[in-house]
């Protein structure tokens, strides 16, 4: 039985759970961190209602966006799919021939890493809560 992409893609280029995990960490931490201060800064702007969460997505957007930078620079290119597994860990552009080599057609980034970068972390979970904490604890001290 020929294996599967997932499995020819952890094949050619492995992801070692621990580092997965430890990276996963890591971009919870950074998103806890900086939604925090997003929220302290919304409390000193004294912003109100929708124009707070406003400031919180436009903040988030470019906390990401930076991070998500900094990945393909270090990876030369290869983007977030050198940390984190994507959907399912597949490499695009791999090719199976017919006599069984296994060719890499593409860039070899994995499909749907970047949605590890930019949706994880708790970006719409825990996330949010520090920033209401931050938020609403300056807010009300200052006023």
């Amino acid at each position: 039985m020929p294996p599967t992409p997932q499995e020819l893609s952890l094949l050619i280029n492995p992801l070692v759970p621990e580092s997965v995990q430890h990276n996963t960490r890591v971009i919870s931490q950074l998103r806890s961190l900086t939604s925090f201060l997003l929220g302290l800064t919304a409390g000193i702007l004294a912003l109100q209602s929708a124009t707070g969460f406003v400031f919180y997505l436009l903040g988030t957007i470019l906390v990401s966006g930076l991070f998500h930078f900094t990945l393909i620079y270090s990876s030369h290119g290869k983007g977030a799919g050198g940390y984190y597994p994507g959907a399912g860990g597949e490499i695009d552009g791999l090719v199976v021939r017919r006599d069984g080599v296994v060719k890499d057609a593409g860039k070899g980034t994995r499909r749907g890493a970047w949605r590890d970068v930019w949706f994880g972390g708790g970006v719409l979970g825990e996330a949010v809560s520090g920033f209401v904490l931050g938020w609403a604890g300056v807010g009300g001290v200052l006023r």
